[in-house]
């Protein structure tokens, strides 16, 4: 049976994104304009979006989604199985199609770098794991993830069901699940991982906005069970988060 909002509900605190309050601020309008042009975008694809903290809800429609070959297991950062989660380092966005089914999440993990670098982090494993099983490893060779420091958040685990695939979610879910991360938490940067297949075709600036990235897979893990996996490690600055949610705004008041 589909796993539909209303079945998880009862476990979880989910919320229309459409509703999730926006502070007052120099940023305030920026941000609301983007959360209801992100909404708009996902309801023209016949997808509502809602915000959720509890992480076994996320855990289950993966269980769901890998069970019908449609998802791999999702990575050990966003799993309540593997890591102690709570609504002050983790949420997940939700999208249910016009039957109330789940059709699309995404998650988003903070991390504390401001002692030790982002690379550091996911070589130790501490960032994947609160205990670490001895065949899984990480190794990290990315510049850019060995120097950056702050407070950073990762979106990740993004699926969408087969049947609702080729409606642009995967960008709108990204960028609606970044906006989430800041209006919780203002981190200093957003990072994010690609297989070096996707780097151009799916992760190209001109699908997924301005960002930083390693010209070569500078990070490979070993998750157990599945194949080690070398990745780009990409990074989004506060600027060109707050750009990207801008641009379209900007053409918007260039054709008026």
């Amino acid at each position: 049976m589909e796993t539909t909002l209303d079945s998880i509900l009862p476990h979880s605190a989910a919320v229309p994104l459409a509703s999730l309050p926006v502070p007052a601020g120099p940023l305030g309008g920026l941000i609301a304009a983007a959360r209801d042009r992100l909404v708009a975008q996902a309801g023209a694809a016949g997808v509502t979006l809602h915000l959720d903290s509890n992480m076994w809800s996320l855990a289950a429609i993966n269980d769901e989604a890998v069970a019908a070959g449609s998802w791999e297991p999702m990575l050990p950062a966003c799993d309540p199985r593997h890591r102690r989660l709570h609504p002050g380092n983790a949420a997940w966005l939700v999208g249910t199609g016009r039957d109330g089914a789940v059709v699309t999440a995404q998650a988003i993990v903070l991390y504390d770098c401001r002692d030790r670098s982002v690379g550091s982090i996911f070589q130790d494993l501490s960032a994947l794991y609160d205990q670490p099983p001895g065949d899984a490893w990480c190794e990290v060779t990315s510049p850019l993830a060995l120097s950056m420091r702050g407070r950073v958040a990762w979106a990740l685990a993004g699926w969408t069901r087969p049947d609702h695939r080729g409606r642009a979610l995967f960008p709108i879910c990204h960028r609606a699940t970044k906006l989430v991360g800041w209006l919780r938490w203002q981190p200093d940067a957003f990072i994010g991982f690609s297989d070096p297949d996707l780097a151009e075709r799916v992760w190209n600036e001109g699908y997924m906005g301005t960002r930083l990235m390693d010209p070569v897979p500078g990070v490979t893990f070993n998750q157990p069970g599945l194949r080690a996996l070398p990745m780009h490690f990409m990074a989004w600055t506060r600027a060109m988060f707050l750009g990207d949610l801008a641009e379209p705004l900007v053409e918007v008041a260039e054709a008026a």
